[in-house]
C-alpha cells in the first residue's frame, strides 16, 4: 500500500494524532515498523509545522509545495527527493488537491530552489583545507596560525562554502572571536572543541544545524556516522545566541563552557539534548525555546549558579539528571503540560534535580494545583508553591 494511503487511514482512524506528537510517533512506528527512515521523514514534516499548516488548506499550489520541500531540505539537510516524497505523502493523505502546475511538479529540481536568502560573498586570506560536496565546499581544517579574530568565509576560490566539518578548529586556543559568514548552513561535531580563548561567536541566519543527528540519520555532508557532537565543548564562550533558523543543536554542544553566562536558544527548537549545557558553571540565564517539548538527560547538570528557571508551556518531559548538581537553583516553574519527570534512557542513578543534599536549601518547584509537577514534588519531598 502506498504511504499516502496508509497515512490517510491513520488520520481517519486517529484524527487526534495530528495534535499529539507522541501519539503520532507511536502510530508511525505501528504503521511503518520496518522503515525507521520513512518514519523520521514523515515526523520531520510534522515537526516543521507543515502538517498543521496543511490542515487549513483545501488546495495546495506549486509555490507552497516548493516552500514546504525547501524547508525540510535545508532545515534538516535532507535530499530533495526524500523531502518531496515525505511532503507529498502528507499532501495526498490529507486529501489536498494540487493545481495543474502542482500536479506536474511532484519531482522538483534543485534549480527550482535558487531563490535563497541573499548573502554577501566573503572570502578570506586564511588557509583552509577543504573538499567539494554536491552542495558546496566543506571546510575540513583551519590550517593557518591563530588570530584573535577569524572570519570563516562563505567563498573559497570562487566556490560556495556550505559547511564547517568535524573538528575543523579543534584546539585553536589563540582565537578569541569567530564570525561565521552568512550562507554557511552546518557546523560539524567538535568544530570548536577546546578553543579555550574563544569568547564570542557570531552565527549566521543561514545556519540550520549544530552537530550531527543520530548515527542512522547524520547529514552525509559531514562524512561521519559517529554520534559525538560537542561543537563548542570546553570553549571559552561567554554568551551565545543561536539564530531561529537552527532546528537542531546536538548533544554536548556547550558542555564544559565554564565562562558561559547567558544562552538564547532558537524559538522552534524542540529538544535540549543530552549534556547540552553540562558543567556550564557560570550559566545564569537561559532563554528557552517557545516550542520546547523536552529537556534530555543531564542537559543542565552542574550549572551551579543557575538560580531561577521558567519552563515554557508545551514542555512534556524533563529527563533524568536534567538539573542535577544545580546547587544554586532556588526555584523552577514546571507547566501543566509536563507529564513525565525523570524519564529517559539513563543509568537510573541520577535524580532529575540531584540528591537532596546537593540542592539549594530553599529549592522550590513552582506549579499549579493538581498538576503532575505538584504530585512529583510531594512524592520526592520537594517544597512546592503556587505558580
Amino acid at each position: 500500500m502506498e504511504d499516502d494511503r496508509v497515512l490517510a487511514g491513520m488520520i481517519q482512524d486517529y484524527p487526534d494524532a495530528l495534535s499529539d506528537r507522541r501519539k503520532l510517533q507511536a502510530l508511525l512506528l505501528d504503521f511503518f515498523p520496518q522503515d525507521r527512515r520513512k518514519r523520521n521523514l514523515l515526523l520531520l514534516v510534522f515537526d516543521e509545522g507543515i502538517v498543521q499548516e496543511m490542515r487549513g488548506f483545501e488546495q495546495i499550489d506549486k509555490m507552497t509545495l516548493r516552500r514546504f520541500v525547501r524547508s525540510i531540505e535545508l532545515g534538516y539537510d535532507i535530499r530533495t527527493k526524500s523531502a518531496e516524497a515525505a511532503v507529498t505523502a502528507w499532501v495526498k493523505a490529507m486529501g489536498l488537491s494540487m493545481d495543474e502546475a502542482g500536479e506536474k511538479s511532484v519531482l522538483l529540481s534543485r534549480q527550482d530552489f535558487v531563490a535563497e536568502k541573499e548573502w554577501v560573498p566573503c572570502e578570506s586570506d586564511s588557509i583552509y583545507e577543504y573538499e567539494e560536496t554536491p552542495r558546496g565546499l566543506k571546510i575540513l581544517k583551519f590550517a593557518d596560525f591563530d588570530e584573535p579574530v577569524v572570519v570563516i568565509p562563505n567563498i573559497i576560490e570562487g566556490k560556495k562554502v556550505c559547511a564547517v566539518g568535524n573538528y575543523a578548529f579543534k584546539g585553536c586556543v589563540g582565537i578569541e572571536k569567530i564570525v561565521i559568514s552568512e550562507g554557511i548552513e552546518i557546523l560539524g561535531n567538535g568544530v570548536f572543541l577546546n578553543c579555550r580563548e574563544l569568547k564570542e561567536v557570531v552565527l549566521p541566519q543561514s545556519l540550520r544545524r549544530i552537530g550531527n543527528t543520530d548515527p542512522t540519520g547524520c547529514p552525509k555532508i559531514l562524512g561521519s556516522l559517529t554520534k559525538y557532537e560537542g561543537a563548542f565543548e570546553y570553549s571559552g564562550l561567554e554568551e551565545i545566541t543561536v539564530p531561529d533558523s537552527v532546528k537542531y543543536i546536538g548533544e554536548n554542544s556547550f558542555a564544559g563552557c565554564g565562562q558561559l553566562k547567558r544562552a538564547v536558544l532558537p524559538a522552534k527548537l524542540k529538544e535540549i539534548r543530552e549534556n547540552t549545557f553540562r558543567w556550564c558553571t557560570s550559566l545564569r540565564e537561559v532563554v528557552f525555546p517557545q516550542e520546547l517539548e523536552a529537556i534530555r538527560i543531564s542537559a543542565f547538570e552542574g550549572c551551579d549558579v543557575l538560580q531561577t528557571v521558567d519552563l515554557p508551556e508545551g514542555v512534556t518531559g524533563i529527563e533524568e539528571g536534567a538539573f542535577a548538581g544545580c546547587k544554586g537553583l532556588e526555584s523552577i516553574y514546571i507547566p501543566d503540560s509536563v507529564v513525565e519527570i525523570g524519564g529517559g534512557k539513563g543509568t537510573g542513578f541520577l535524580k532529575t534535580f540531584g540528591e537532596p543534599d546537593e540542592r539549594h536549601e530553599n529549592f522550590t518547584i513552582r506549579c499549579n494545583m493538581g498538576s503532575y509537577a505538584m504530585q512529583y514534588a510531594r512524592a520526592q519531598q520537594i517544597r512546592c508553591a503556587e505558580a
